[in-house]
């Protein structure tokens, strides 16, 4: 039955009928997954000596559920925008002191739709604390580096295949 220009199966009368999709409110399972996935994670830094990445802070905010049909496989669905507070520690002065630079990762658009590249924005507060010397900048332009070219693979990979891999499980 076509009704204003649009198709309209009656009830009991069409295919697919009884092999629905259902949708799964994924919303809070994912905020509190993220969460803990990434206040527990530590990433060690490559062409550091022996740098560490962590996060301190993750706020997640969007939609995120499951498609569920009948024997079949459940299907992400999701669009999240995710704010991660890092830091970066590494000794330094023979392990008497630590240097820390500090920032922020912005996952601007992570989506179902292209789950091997969510856009990210790397943000790195470079206050340098007073009588910082010419060989600490250089310290904290090294360990900003690291987590550009080491902290930003790692996290796509978290979210891709991590989360999006566990997430298959939660129908």
């Amino acid at each position: 039955q076509v009704v204003g220009g649009t198709l309209s199966l009656a009830a009991g009368g069409g295919a697919g009928v009884g092999m629905a999709w259902r949708e799964v409110n994924r919303n809070e399972w994912c905020r509190t997954f993220l969460q803990d996935m990434f206040k527990s994670a530590e990433v060690s830094l490559d062409k550091t000596e022996g740098a560490t990445l962590t996060f301190f802070r993750v706020e997640t905010t969007g939609d995120c559920a499951l498609a569920v049909k009948p024997g079949g496989q459940p299907r992400p669905m999701f669009e999240l925008r995710i704010e991660l507070d890092w830091k970066v520690e590494q000794l330094v002065d023979n392990g008497k002191s630590i240097a820390e630079a500090k920032g922020q990762i912005q996952v601007t658009e992570f989506s179902s739709e292209d789950i091997e590249s969510p856009q990210m924005k790397l943000i790195c507060d470079n206050q340098l604390p007073p009588g910082a010397t010419p060989a600490f900048r250089t310290l904290m332009d090294k360990l900003n580096a690291a987590v550009k070219d080491s902290g930003l693979p790692e996290v796509s990979r978290m979210l891709a295949q991590d989360f999006v891999g566990t997430l298959k499980t939660q129908a």
